[in-house]
């Protein structure tokens, strides 16, 4: 197959903006479609390459696995290796068994299906797996199983019904993947059903100039370029991915591979000495940069300076450089390998899954090596107190928990006169009230969506938006509900990130987003009130800079008391929210600041009780204790009975 030094040269367009949009640079919003670049070009190759064979009448299934096997297993095997002795001296047990869980699914080619099930607010920062990014690969291999047989079974039809086949299939994963955005977003981004169509192009373009000599074009492949740019600098984490929106990068990659060639514009840019080097390059610049970006969050802070992130993204190459001259050059070639054999190959890669698996295996049943850590008792008692609602996963929606509002969950007998509204931090907030006013007879009922900001005034018809207005209209027409406490992740709503408690991050999100939220939260409690409810506002608790566990682990102790955050910064952002006027004079806002921080620091815990199971969700101890403050501040309850 003829060398397209500008397809590397491609990959290099691909993997920066990845590195560059993991390591958290907001100019590269959008980094995050050099995936979907990836997958276009691999789609593209691949199928060249299977077309040149079946035409020649001499593909092998086998030997197709084999190059697959020489080209991708290698480098990331030994990648993964290197992540083992600072996962184990650096990670927590919780962040250890996730790791080592990803090692199992690697074996297996199921990273993705695996990163689809955690996707809750169990799961320990993203940012901070190490091999979080093996889902894409798991992707494209498990495209690489089924698509080499379908194209042998079809190919006695010819190429035209082949090529239509791939073309309809294409259709269906693309109509797929704008259906699943809007009503199973996490499947939909991590699993190979919606994921199918990006490779399918890929695959198309390969059958099409396989077919004809398409000229090149100045027009095409300039379009196909400004399209990658332009979702690179345009979009962000608040486009659906994938969905028709994707179809502008996929395109973008589809135009290049047409009609870029030597005499174009885009050609000179793209087959440029060091933009070859650099894509060629992209493979293991793409295995290295994330356990350097989780392991430097893990180590240093979550959120490391600009500078610190972008040493790592020169490291990364660095690192590229030594693993692809190294590992991945000499495994590609098999002259001179001492796996130099097909059944070398598959023997050596059953041997190191084999390896992989048992150590992942190993690090899920021991929970993480908790014993490789020596805690005092106290520090135990933390790790024992951060416990989540045991009624989470049967009252809490989610796109994969549908709860309609006539079923929602009712603590205590009788009519709930108490309700309960909002996203995943009111979990917790639901359960405990409801315990603490069992002997006064009062019944509350639990109404949250996870990951659900407010949006009862938004007309986008998520999931999110839909369960909201229903919800709310639900509570607004029941008589059966003398008071509604409502409560929201307001750091995520209006700064877009967890980051948002820290005032001296800039905002994630534009102003027409945050005024979106501030919008939708007025109006709901506004309309909530006037059906003559009392409603009452709970402020959202302090957030912590990393999960309660990792701080007890890593001894952030004073006077026995887990430390938080700064309270200056906490008042900064509950100074900007109130300033808002998000909540209607008619709601009674409670906050809660002062239940857990005193004069200087915002505590995750003290006296061996922990008030959080991860670093922003209250467990059901500091839920209580806002349950408390909620009933001494209000009249919730009668306290003479």
């Amino acid at each position: 197959m003829e060398y397209r030094k500008e397809i590397d040269g491609l990959r290099a367009f691909a993997v920066l903006p990845v590195i560059l949009f993991h390591a958290g640079f907001s100019w590269f919003a959008g980094g995050y479609i050099g995936v979907d670049v990836f997958f276009v070009i691999s789609g593209y190759l691949i199928t060249l390459i299977i077309i040149k064979d079946l035409e020649a009448g001499c593909f092998s299934i086998g030997k197709f696995y084999e190059r697959r096997a020489r080209r991708i297993l290698p480098s990331l095997f030994f990648v993964m290796l290197c992540c083992i002795p600072f996962a184990y001296a650096w990670m927590m047990p919780p962040q250890f068994k996730d790791f080592s869980q990803a090692f199992v699914a690697v074996s297996f080619f199921a990273s993705n299906v695996l990163f689809w099930s955690k996707e809750d607010y169990f799961a320990p920062s993203a940012e901070e797996n190490p091999l979080l990014h093996t889902w894409s690969l798991a992707v494209e291999e498990q495209f690489y199983i089924f698509f080499p047989i379908l194209l042998l079974v079809l190919w006695r039809f010819g190429k035209q019904p082949v090529f239509y086949v791939v073309l309809g299939f294409s259709c269906i994963s693309l109509l797929l993947s704008e259906w699943g955005w809007r009503n199973y977003s996490s499947a939909n981004f991590y699993l190979l059903p919606t994921r199918a169509w990006e490779l399918g192009v890929g695959a198309m373009c390969a059958f099409y100039s396989y077919a004809r000599v398409i000229k090149p074009s100045q027009g095409g492949s300039a379009l196909g370029l400004a399209l990658i740019l332009y979702s690179v600098f345009v979009f962000d984490e608040s486009y659906p991915f994938p969905s028709f929106y994707t179809l502008i990068p996929v395109l973008g990659t589809a135009f290049i591979i047409l009609f870029c060639a030597k005499g174009t514009f885009v050609y000179r840019i793209l087959s440029l000495k060091y933009v070859v080097w650099a894509g060629l390059l992209s493979y293991s610049t793409y295995l290295w940069h994330q356990p350097l970006m989780a392991f430097a969050r893990i180590k240093i802070l979550p959120h490391p300076h600009w500078i610190t992130m972008l040493i790592l993204c020169f490291s990364s190459i660095v690192l590229a450089y030594f693993s692809w001259r190294y590992i991945e050059r000499p495994f590609r070639r098999k002259e001179g390998s001492w796996v130099d054999t097909r059944v070398k190959v598959f023997s050596t890669a059953a041997v190191a899954s084999l390896a992989i698996f048992s150590f992942g295996f190993y690090g899920h049943v021991s929970n993480g090596i908790p014993e490789r850590f020596r805690l005092s008792e106290r520090q135990s008692s933390y790790i024992s107190t951060a416990k989540a609602s045991p009624m989470r996963n049967k009252c809490h929606a989610s796109p994969r928990n549908v709860i309609e509002v006539e079923d929602t969950c009712i603590y205590n007998s009788g009519n709930a006169t108490v309700a309960v509204l909002g996203d995943s931090h009111v979990v917790e907030l639901a359960y405990s009230l409801g315990e603490q006013v069992k002997k006064a007879g009062v019944g509350v009922a639990h109404f949250s969506y996870s990951g659900c900001e407010p949006s009862y005034s938004k007309n986008d018809g998520s999931p999110c938006t839909e369960w909201t207005k229903k919800t709310a209209n639900y509570i607004i027409k029941s008589n059966d509900y003398t008071h509604v406490i409502v409560s929201y992740r307001m750091a995520l709503g209006i700064w877009g990130s967890a980051r948002g408690v820290y005032p001296s991050f800039p905002m994630a999100r534009d102003s027409e987003q945050v005024s979106s939220v501030i919008d939708s939260l007025h109006d709901m409690l506004s309309d909530i009130a006037s059906s003559g409810k009392k409603v009452i506002f709970v402020d959202q608790s302090p957030e912590l800079p990393r999960s309660i566990q990792q701080l007890v682990y890593l001894g952030r102790l004073q006077n026995g008391n887990v430390l938080g955050l700064s309270r200056d910064w906490w008042d900064e952002f509950n100074r900007f929210f109130e300033n808002s006027k998000a909540i209607p004079e008619l709601v009674h806002q409670v906050n809660v600041a002062n239940v857990f921080c005193g004069n200087d620091v915002c505590y995750g815990g003290k006296d061996g009780v922990s008030f959080y199971f991860d670093d922003n969700h209250l467990s059901v101890e500091g839920a209580r204790r806002v349950a408390d403050h909620i009933i001494s501040e209000t009249e919730l309850i009668d306290r003479e009975r």
